[in-house]
């Protein structure tokens, strides 16, 4: 695979739904079928617009269209691409200003969900939770509640948590979606990802949160603690979701690490750093239903077995499949193709699974990545279905203005 370092994590502002100016742009779908696909373009939008969401429309259709100011004078416009043939392109009308959206579209937005000393935060679309961000102030009496930050992913319909939380009985530091590595300053290690002696990752702020129509989420600033409490890397994570007319989940995951007094070796190995999803405790239980659905390169392994080999690497994305009580759900992990060469992909039956490289972090060195996962509780998922998904995020459509 090639892949680039540098990734822009996008900059959102909350808004609601609003008239006055229209633009013409055109989507190109490329090779790809694109289907709920989150498009952008960056529009010169006068600076009084620029609090205002509205709608794009193209063929009779309309969907919700939502602004995200980048500067001034400019702003960046989303909205999703609801069907486009390979090959096929669709000009849309893009419309914003005070009282175009309707009042009753869906939007998404943060509510405290905070439960005395735990603290979190949902995100809910209209009133489906979504996400939940668990940020707990690290605690050394505590150390097992408190010591990482991380985000829990609630089923397509919101009625129950798809991952794992805190106080699983089988490896209980693996929680929702995370990220951690075995960290070597000098001849000292600090070890994030088990976190068991005093080393922790910290919630330091919350930089910017996100809601509206189209896209919901957040940036967050974690420092990675030393014992002492003193950070030796500071990430920058933001995670945003996606409107999606099925009811599916599409989550955007991107980091980047900066080290704060010097270089920072970051290693571990596949099983033990990286970032990963860790399903439910009940799939640990009933970890014979767990299936794998992997690329065309891979398809003649056995999807009900683990597979680990030395050479398993740079996936373009991997699915797992696996069955709360009487409903199953799927759920890809997408790999963008600008992240670093060399992931070592790592897959368990109970739930866990997501890929690793070791880095060397330096200010002229940061480790920036980005992924993304697609979550459906469809009866039948094939390869083509996520390869789809994975085209949108390695090449996305084209966006033309007109």
């Amino acid at each position: 695979m090639t892949r680039n370092l540098l990734l822009t994590t996008p900059l959102f502002l909350a808004l609601g739904c609003g008239h006055a100016a229209e633009y013409t742009v055109t989507v190109k779908a490329g090779d790809a079928h694109r289907k709920d696909t989150p498009v952008s373009v960056v529009l010169p939008v006068p600076k009084q617009m620029a609090q205002a969401s509205g709608l794009a429309v193209a063929e009779g259709q309309t969907v919700p269209a939502q602004v995200a100011t980048i500067g001034e004078g400019a702003a960046r416009v989303w909205w999703t691409v609801s069907d486009l043939s390979p090959g096929q392109s669709k000009t849309y009308t893009i419309r914003l200003g005070p009282g175009v959206c309707p009042q009753s579209t869906k939007v998404f937005k943060w509510v405290d969900s905070s439960k005395g000393k735990v603290k979190s935060a949902d995100l809910l679309f209209g009133d489906r939770p979504v996400l939940r961000y668990m940020y707990t102030p690290f605690d050394k009496s505590d150390i097992e509640l408190t010591k990482k930050p991380f985000h829990n992913v609630f089923s397509p319909d919101g009625s129950r948590m798809i991952t794992q939380s805190v106080g699983g009985k089988r490896y209980p530091h693996h929680r929702g979606i995370f990220f951690g590595y075995k960290c070597k300053i000098g001849d000292q290690t600090y070890d994030v990802w088990h976190a068991h002696k005093g080393e922790h990752q910290r919630h330091a702020k919350t930089v910017l949160e996100v809601a509206g129509p189209v896209v919901g989420g957040h940036v967050v600033r974690i420092d990675w603690n030393d014992r002492q409490g003193k950070p030796f890397v500071v990430e920058t994570r933001s995670l945003f979701v996606y409107r999606q007319s099925d009811g599916n989940l599409l989550i955007d995951f991107t980091s980047t690490l900066t080290p704060t007094h010097g270089p920072v070796s970051l290693g571990g190995d596949r099983q033990h750093a990286g970032v990963h999803w860790r399903s439910a405790p009940e799939v640990a239980e009933n970890d014979k239903q767990t299936r794998y659905l992997r690329p065309a390169k891979y398809a003649g392994l056995d999807p009900a077995k683990e597979h680990n080999a030395a050479d398993y690497k740079d996936l373009p994305w991997n699915a797992i499949r696996y069955a709360i009580g009487d409903q199953t759900y799927t759920v890809a992990d997408l790999t963008s193709p600008k992240n670093p060469d060399g992931a070592e992909f790592s897959e368990r039956l109970y739930g866990r699974f997501g890929e690793f490289f070791p880095w060397e972090l330096r200010d002229d060195n940061p480790l920036a990545v980005r992924y993304r996962w697609w979550i459906t509780d469809a009866p039948s998922v094939t390869r083509d279905d996520v390869e789809r998904h994975y085209q949108d995020l390695a090449n996305p459509p084209e966006v033309v203005v007109n």
